[in-house]
């Protein structure tokens, strides 16, 4: 197998894994683009996970982060509509690049 081969049975093996918690009842936001560089940039990373943790309620909940991305997952009835709450509040957060563009990728999916 090739390295083009290797990313793209990765790439297979997520949809697949998505696709079954998304029967299962999982909804999914993932935000990309973080840059963490100083005070401000993690007190907004800490307010993305509070405002996490008010959508999912005291629903079945679950996040996932890497160096530059937050994904979050919910559970239950309600989920999408938990999941748009969550979208329109990380929007209101998302702080500008410096030329004035929303600096985060918020975008539906665990992917």
């Amino acid at each position: 197998m090739t390295t083009e081969d290797d990313a793209r049975f990765l790439a297979e093996q997520l949809l697949v894994a998505e696709a079954g918690d998304i029967a299962h009842g999982w909804r999914f936001l993932t935000l990309d683009n973080l840059t963490p560089l100083g005070r401000s940039d993690a007190l907004l990373y800490e307010k993305a996970l509070d405002t996490f943790e008010q959508a999912a309620g005291d629903r079945q909940r679950r996040h996932r982060g890497g160096p530059h991305s937050l994904t979050f997952g919910i559970r239950g009835d309600d989920a999408d509509q938990r999941i748009a709450w969550l979208h329109a509040r990380l929007e209101a957060l998302n702080p500008p690049d410096p030329l004035g563009f929303a600096s985060w990728d918020i975008r539906d999916g665990a992917r």
